[in-house]
């Protein structure tokens, strides 16, 4: 007696052979097309051959423990979620390759896992027939992978969470709201720890629960931006102003009363019973009220201030001519921060004009080192 599938590959062998018989004596006999025939009519004998010695792969119904350890009697594979992250990767492909590479690995590493996790699932599903013994297997083999990402992503998440959320806050409530989530998490990990017959679940709600929150406070905070922080006013002559006067800003607050010991200084000026003086390297230390300094070259100059209050020392090096507006120009000022009694600061100053050139225009003041606030005193400044 033939069985079902011995028949179908009967009834195709039968049929290969002919369609060869007729094909080879209608063609006279073509080399190519008959050896073509002729390999699919092997093929289909060979797989009747198979399928009639195993006969289907049938259980006898006489083979009860047969039919009870076949193939048919295990349990269907469970329903898996794996494809349909996979296919959410992929669709993300496209995504990223239009708004940039972050976006395409992200897709790619959301395939890559999907398609691990799902071969996982389908191997350990048939592993065995009992469903318990398999998914032991599974968890050996996949939980020393999985545990140690996942704990380093919902712990980044959390982390990224929480930085949001100090950034959004006001200054003064940081500490208020740092301290209260600490507390809430030591109160609560006194409470499990006193009380061991806390259930499982009700510990895993609640931590989800916490994790949740603190994420979508944090996305919140994310897309709300952070907190306005005021701009931070620097000593120098912007398009904003000029902040190089005796008025003291924000950034004169905490200026350092030191500095560490430079080389090749240009020269040192000090402020002292409201008059300022320099010393040359080189000179003895003998005082002078002007430098020389090289054009087109850095000079180091070093302020020390020796008067009661805090005062900075300002560089007037010219002028330069905007090009749209020739009876236009630009002032060319830099100054130090603002230092007390004892405090010293580092200037770098960069002439890029002859200092002839300004003292011969009547509207400009020659090469200058002043103090903002401190009347009738300076140091001139000569650049050959």
């Amino acid at each position: 007696m033939f069985t079902t599938g011995s028949k179908l590959f009967i009834g195709g062998t039968v049929l290969a052979l002919t369609g060869t018989l007729v094909y080879g004596i209608g063609q006279n006999g073509s080399a190519l097309g008959t050896i073509g025939m002729v390999t699919v009519t092997i093929i289909f004998a060979f797989l009747m051959g198979i399928n009639f010695w195993v006969r289907d792969s049938n259980v006898s119904s006489m083979d009860t423990a047969g039919i009870e350890t076949c193939s048919a009697a295990s349990k269907p594979a469970g329903r898996s979620i794996w494809p349909l992250v996979g296919g959410f990767g992929l669709a993300l492909l496209p995504v990223g390759l239009v708004v940039g590479k972050g976006l395409t690995w992200m897709s790619v590493i959301v395939m890559l896992i999907a398609t691990v996790e799902w071969m996982a699932q389908s191997w350990s599903e048939r592993a065995s027939a009992d469903p318990a013994y398999n998914e032991g297997v599974r968890k050996r083999i996949m939980h020393p992978l999985e545990l140690p990402i996942l704990g380093a992503i919902g712990l980044g998440a959390i982390i990224f969470s929480f930085s949001r959320i100090m950034l959004r806050i006001p200054k003064s409530a940081g500490p208020v709201v740092f301290g209260g989530i600490a507390a809430g998490v030591l109160l609560f990990g006194s409470l499990i720890a006193t009380n061991r017959k806390v259930g499982r679940s009700l510990v895993a709600v609640l931590c989800s629960i916490g994790s949740v929150g603190i994420v979508g406070a944090g996305v919140a905070s994310a897309i709300a931006g952070g907190k306005h922080v005021a701009k931070h006013e620097l000593a120098a002559v912007t398009n904003d102003g000029d902040n190089c006067t005796d008025v003291q800003t924000e950034a004169d607050s905490h200026s350092s009363r030191a500095i560490a010991a430079k080389s090749n200084l240009a020269a040192t000026v000090i402020l002292e019973n409201g008059k300022l003086t320099a010393l040359i390297a080189g000179e003895n230390g003998v005082p002078t009220d002007t430098i020389t300094i090289p054009k087109s070259l850095n000079a180091f100059i070093r302020f020390e201030n020796h008067d009661s209050g805090k005062f900075r020392l300002r560089a007037y090096l010219g002028y330069t001519v905007l090009a749209a507006d020739p009876t236009s120009h630009v002032n060319d000022i830099i100054c130090t921060q603002a230092v007390g009694k004892g405090g010293t600061q580092f200037m770098i100053i960069k002439p890029i004009h002859a200092s002839a050139a300004i003292a011969n225009d009547k509207n400009h003041t020659p090469y200058t080192l002043t103090v903002p606030g401190v009347n009738d005193t300076a140091i001139t400044i000569e650049v050959p």
